[in-house]
């Protein structure tokens, strides 16, 4: 059996915190290879492909999409590329609030919109907005900005810049995010293995290691992990259970959580945080591949 992980052109050996799932297949006896996804290469000849660190896939977009529909052709690709195509645009957000499950409130700002910015944000109460792009990664594109004129002029600024190339989506500031952080539920196979939290540098809100974020392993309240479980249960009812996901939450100053995104293209899975999710990733794929299906 043979396996290929896929990685980008930056990262060609994949990452450091794979190693371990390495380890663990190699103990299984799954050989395997790690692959850019955009170099050309005989795919037909893995059982299957794991997506890992695609971390330049958004700024490829149509060309990812196309070599997604490529290789599905060739062999199977892990997650199903029906759930990678609507995780790609936080759209799915709204899918999962229609669902149930609380989110942030957000507003949707299209390319074509009329919508009036700054008097929606002078009519609200809050001090603080956040900007981001719906397809985006590692904070690319967002902006923290007061609700002021300084503020919204620096945020039409930056609206102009992005929204002419993609939607962008308007939501409260959750400044507890400098302090407490963003918190992340990781399952495999359907099956919780661990949780982390990650605390960016003080005053800032990006909470990846790129901008000198710090992680550690979180114990999940009830409500983080009644969230993990509905977004589960939406995802394996309008596509199929996910090889991995990743969910991760902001909280509010009232002690409420909120799905900040569902990871399920190529999210960090912080291996390092469990001795065991490693070996059971390793296991869920090898008998994926002697069985071309999921456990339940």
């Amino acid at each position: 059996m043979k396996l290929a992980i896929i990685t980008c052109q930056n990262l060609p050996q994949g990452i450091k915190e794979d190693l371990a799932l390495y380890e663990a297949l190699s103990n299984l006896k799954v050989e395997m290879d790690i692959c850019i996804w955009n170099e050309a290469r005989q795919w037909s000849q893995y059982d299957a492909c794991l997506l890992r660190s695609v971390w330049d896939y958004h700024e490829n977009l149509s060309e990812f999409n196309a070599w997604l529909d490529h290789v599905n052709e060739q062999t199977k690709i892990l997650n199903p590329i029906a759930l990678l195509k609507w995780n790609q645009n936080k759209h799915y957000l709204a899918d999962l609030k229609d669902f149930g499950i609380s989110i942030a409130p957000t507003l949707w700002l299209k390319q074509t919109s009329s919508f009036h910015f700054a008097q929606h944000c002078h009519n609200s109460s809050f001090e603080t907005f956040f900007l981001k792009p719906v397809v985006g990664a590692d904070s690319s594109g967002t902006l923290r900005f007061d609700n002021n004129s300084k503020g919204l002029t620096r945020a039409q600024n930056h609206l102009n810049d992005w929204l002419p190339q993609v939607d962008m989506m308007l939501q409260p500031y959750l400044k507890s995010v400098e302090t407490h952080g963003e918190t992340s539920t990781i399952y495999i196979n359907g099956h919780f293995t661990h949780a982390v939290r990650k605390i960016p540098v003080p005053g800032d809100y990006r909470v990846q290691d790129t901008f000198g974020a710090k992680d550690e392993i979180h114990l999940p309240n009830a409500a983080e992990l009644s969230l993990s479980k509905a977004c589960l249960d939406f995802i394996e009812e309008k596509f199929t259970k996910p090889m991995y996901a990743r969910f991760d939450f902001l909280h509010d100053d009232h002690g409420h959580v909120f799905l900040n995104e569902a990871e399920l293209i190529e999210p960090s899975l912080f291996l390092h945080h469990s001795p065991n999710a490693a070996a059971q990733l390793a296991r869920a794929l090898k008998n994926f591949i002697l069985n071309q299906t999921l456990d339940c």
